[in-house]
């Protein structure tokens, strides 16, 4: 009975408490254990990943606000040399445009002496009897090439009286005014003094053709080139 009381008795001592422990002899309750592979894990893996991801983000952000103000400051640089370029183009189209301007008023003025002086010979005396001739095209030696001088005048007379001897001498006077037109040089008929010296040669020239009176002036009406 004894033995089967003892054996009874053993069993209740090792009785697991409600807290999960084991009973020791004496009636203390032995520390629980920690159950194998249920300890809590910490992010240890994790958290450098984060980390390296956060700098990564961050080298990006900053490298692209670099990026962003290098641009800025190219466009702006741009800006300011296209407005330097512009400033300097519009300032030579102004001096070409003056200087333009100051060559055509000295030219006006120019041409407007030359009217003058030209006015002033052909008023120093009463205009006497005119004698339109038909016009010339003759051939003229140029460096730019085959050019053709086109022109017609009129004749003033000394006296009335000298026109039948010039309707006479006709032909003898159309040949004359011919062979001085062809001998003459776009370069020489062009230049500021060309036409004034070509009147005084035909002058000449027809004069010494007439014997009964003289041409006192020659005055073109038609004066140009093809």
């Amino acid at each position: 009975m004894a033995e089967a009381s003892a054996e009874k008795k053993e069993p209740e001592s090792k009785k697991v408490n409600e807290k999960g422990g084991t009973t020791a002899p004496g009636g203390k309750e032995k520390p629980k254990l920690a159950a194998v592979g249920k300890e809590p894990v910490t992010d240890t893996v994790s958290k450098p990943k984060r980390d390296i991801l956060n700098i990564s983000i961050l080298v990006a952000s900053v490298l692209n606000v670099a990026m962003l103000v290098a641009i800025s400051l190219f466009v702006n640089s741009m800006s300011l040399k296209i407005k330097e370029v512009q400033e300097k183009t519009t300032t030579l189209i102004e001096a070409a445009n003056a200087e333009e301007k100051d060559r055509e008023t000295s030219r006006e003025k120019k041409r407007g002496l030359e009217a003058k002086l030209l006015g002033k010979e052909l008023l120093a005396a009463p205009q006497g009897t005119l004698y339109p001739l038909d016009s010339f095209l003759v051939n003229i030696t140029s460096d730019q090439g085959a050019k053709f001088l086109q022109t017609q005048l009129e004749l003033e007379l000394s006296e009335a009286s000298v026109e039948e001897e010039v309707t006479k001498k006709r032909a003898a006077l159309r040949d004359a005014i011919i062979v001085l037109l062809s001998s003459k040089s776009y370069k020489e008929l062009k230049e500021p003094n060309g036409i004034r010296t070509l009147r005084s040669e035909i002058l000449k020239s027809l004069n010494s053709l007439l014997v009964t009176g003289r041409i006192k002036e020659i005055y073109f009406t038609q004066f140009h080139f093809n």
